[in-house]
């Protein structure tokens, strides 16, 4: 875009330091960036910018939390018309949910970048530039993220766009884009406040960057990489986060999520480690509401208590992944439906229905904000929780060791047991659901499934396949178990399985893009 564009880092939705005050604050007049940034509340508002770009439709509000996220051995596209979607994997290069997603993660960057490129203009505290420097550099890393694990090679844009005519823009090899992430996480990490300093988990802390990069390194330990020696590194930032002591399981699964839909927070434990932020209905002028939960949830048509589309259905794949007695398989997938699809009755579920179910993890009757909006909600997304970091230690150290370590059952096992009830006041019976005597092998497929029962719908699943290398195989499974024993009515759904192929490791470039970059190249399965 030209210098004398309009900012869309001027949006200050999320301006502040953290939590949901902060949403009420008004745009301003917009500026050039050569007006801009003079102040330190300019910084914070620019800052506020560049989360915002992580809080739209295109990215954790719709897109990036549900419809590039889903179509696994978890969820199926839960819907019958012959509309294109990616998550029946019947997309192509105009897809406009790809192309949002490619646009919106680039908008973000660059927002980022002319925020980092003015970030010494104000005369301020130079502790305080830093904590906003530092966020800065880690949510660019993490759209870049994004953009690798998606598409592959991507163009890396370290400076802000400042002329529309400069659009060819040749992709950079994925493991100099890794390197890249690496190294800003890094650097971030060193600058950004602690959890106890932040308080909530809508800002970035040290801890919860620590928690990404061992996320990131497992990434590039996996395909397409294969670069094995960073299991070793995701151990060792995984346990920094388990040794800081910051963050622990709270004992009761299920309310982690009604937290999330109640706008509370827990301080006691800090499991949510980072978290994007909505906020209110999206009726009056201030639109800060995310849509994943009312396309997740069971499908209800009463606004009063609460719309959902139900566009994705669990599978039966993912039900039989839990044993009698795991509490989160009821939380996770909903028991229930609504009593003609309307209103608050919910009408349990038949134990040998197990193909007809939805996601509960979020429910929208425990939404504080009224009145119920029929697209949007104030429940907030969770982006890594602690329980993923303990699970992501047991899995490089099982690797780094050729087996799992006392460690390694230590942590998975501590979720499990919050998983069984285990660490519930009343109870009994502690290490019932423990681990123990495992090989690496035994122990990679447990682990496996035990990231698929605890992290359930928060937009990990399909990646953690692509990266285990294992995702054409296990849809076709998934694929074969659906078509065989769900109800006539729901195999329809077959055909995601049934279209998935190796291209859909990736996304396309979308065509847009295409047309426009006249640097860039397709990526070669989708040619």
């Amino acid at each position: 875009m030209k210098k004398t564009t309009v900012l869309l880092i001027t949006i200050t939705l999320l301006a502040g330091t953290s939590c949901k005050k902060f949403l009420a604050t008004r745009p301003q007049d917009f500026s050039s960036p050569e007006q801009y940034y003079s102040t330190e509340q300019e910084l914070n508002d620019a800052l506020a910018g560049v989360y915002n770009a992580l809080a739209i439709d295109a990215t954790y509000g719709l897109y990036l939390s549900l419809f590039l996220a889903h179509g696994s051995d978890e969820a199926f596209y839960k819907q019958n018309t012959a509309t294109a979607n990616a998550m029946a994997y019947d997309h192509n290069t105009a897809d406009v949910y790809v192309d949002a997603v490619w646009r919106d993660l680039y908008k973000g960057i660059n927002r980022a970048n002319y925020l980092l490129a003015n970030i010494s203009k104000p005369v301020m505290n130079e502790e305080a530039r830093n904590v906003i420097k530092g966020e800065a550099l880690f949510l660019r890393a993490f759209m870049y993220f994004h953009l690798v694990s998606l598409w592959g090679d991507v163009p890396l844009l370290l400076n802000p766009t400042d002329d529309s005519r400069n659009t060819d823009n040749p992709r950079t090899p994925s493991a100099e884009v890794f390197r890249q992430i690496l190294s800003d996480m890094k650097t971030a990490k060193d600058l950004v406040n602690s959890y106890t300093v932040t308080g909530k988990p809508v800002h970035i802390s040290k801890t919860a960057i620590m928690g990404v990069m061992a996320r990131v390194c497992l990434k590039m330990a996996g395909e397409p990489l294969k670069d094995v020696s960073k299991y070793e590194e995701a151990r060792a930032w995984a346990d920094s986060v388990i040794q800081s002591g910051i963050h622990r399981l709270n004992p009761d699964y299920k309310q982690v999520f009604i937290n999330e839909t109640a706008d509370l927070y827990d301080v006691q434990n800090n499991e949510v480690m980072w978290e994007i932020e909505f906020y209110g209905n999206s009726t009056g002028t201030l639109k800060m509401g995310g849509r994943f939960v009312n396309y997740a949830s069971t499908l209800n048509r009463d606004n009063v208590a609460g719309y959902a589309y139900e566009r994705i259905g669990a599978t039966g794949t993912l039900y039989r992944m839990y044993a009698a007695g795991d509490l989160r398989r009821d939380w996770n997938i909903a028991p229930y439906s609504f009593r003609g699809s309307s209103g608050t009755e919910e009408v349990p579920k038949a134990a040998t229905d197990i193909y007809t179910r939805s996601c509960a993890k979020w429910r929208r009757k425990y939404e504080t904000v009224l009145p119920r909006s029929t697209d949007y909600g104030p429940t907030n997304f969770p982006v890594i929780r602690y329980s993923d970091v303990l699970l992501m230690f047991a899995e490089a150290d099982n690797e780094v060791n050729g087996g799992p370590s006392a460690a390694a059952y230590d942590a998975i096992n501590q979720v499990r047991r919050r998983g069984y009830g285990k660490l519930l006041p009343d109870a009994t019976n502690i290490t019932e659901a423990d681990l123990a005597g495992l090989n690496k092998e035994a122990f990679t497929e447990v682990l496996r499934q035990e990231r698929a029962r605890e992290l359930t719908f928060e937009s990990l699943r399909k990646h953690d396949l692509i990266r285990w290398g294992i995702f054409v195989p296990v849809m076709k499974a998934v694929g074969a178990d659906h078509g065989l024993n769900a109800p006539a009515n729901l195999r329809y759904a077959t055909r995601g399985y049934n279209n998935v192929s190796e291209k859909h490791n990736l996304l396309p470039i979308p065509s847009l893009e295409m047309s426009l970059n006249k640097a860039i190249e397709q990526n070669p399965l989708w040619k």
